[in-house]
C-alpha cells in the first residue's frame, strides 16, 4: 500500500473494483460450503448481496464468454471476458487507460497483477480478504435483525403493554 493512503477496510467510500475473477475463484477455504462459487456469474451474484452491491465492479474473466450466461451486467457489475488475452494484461490496460486509477481497488492474489495495480496507484486486496468480506456480508444479511432491548416507553405505553400481556405492576 502506498504511504498516506488508508487501507480498504469497512468500505466507507465507493471505489471501483477490478476483480481478477478466475484468480479469486481459485481461493479455497474462505467461503462456507453454502456460499461456494465456481463461476464468475456466481461470484457476481455474491457481490450483489454484499457491501459492494452499489459500487462499480468489473469481474475480469479469462477466456471467452460462455454461450449460456445468466449475468453480463447488472447493478454496476460487469463481467469482462478477455478472450485469448490474459486477465493480467486486461487489468493492467484498464488501469493504464483510467484517468482515476488511484481510486480503484484491484482484487487478486497474483503478484504480477498486484505489482501492476500498485504501479498505477491502485489499492490491492487479496482474494482471501475479498471473499471473507463477501462471506461476512452474506452471513450478516441471513441472520435475524438485532433486537433493540433498550427501547424506552412512556408511562401510558408501558401500562398499555402490561395490560395487553396480562402483567401487573408488581410483576418483575
Amino acid at each position: 500500500m502506498q504511504a498516506g493512503r488508508e487501507p480498504v477496510s469497512g468500505h466507507n467510500q465507493a471505489m471501483p473494483l477490478l476483480v481478477d475473477a478466475c484468480n479469486v475463484l481459485h481461493v479455497t477455504g474462505v467461503l462456507p460450503p453454502a456460499l461456494a462459487v465456481g463461476e464468475p456469474a456466481d461470484l457476481a451474484a455474491l457481490v450483489l448481496r454484499s457491501r459492494y452491491a452499489r459500487d462499480r465492479v468489473t469481474l475480469v474473466c479469462d477466456g471467452a464468454r460462455p454461450q449460456i450466461q445468466t449475468l453480463s451486467q447488472a447493478h454496476g457489475i460487469t463481467l469482462h471476458w478477455t478472450g485469448s488475452e490474459a486477465a493480467d494484461r486486461v487489468i493492467d490496460r484498464l488501469l493504464a487507460r483510467s484517468s482515476h486509477a488511484r481510486t480503484h481497488v484491484v482484487v487478486s492474489d497474483d503478484r504480477a497483477v498486484q505489482a501492476s495495480a500498485r504501479h498505477h496507484g491502485a489499492e490491492v486486496m487479496t482474494g482471501e480478504r475479498f471473499l471473507g468480506q463477501l462471506a461476512q456480508d452474506a452471513q450478516r444479511r441471513r441472520g435475524e435483525p438485532e433486537l433493540r432491548r433498550d427501547v424506552r416507553l412512556d408511562d401510558a405505553s408501558t401500562r398499555r403493554w402490561m395490560d395487553e400481556l396480562g402483567l401487573s405492576e408488581d410483576t418483575p
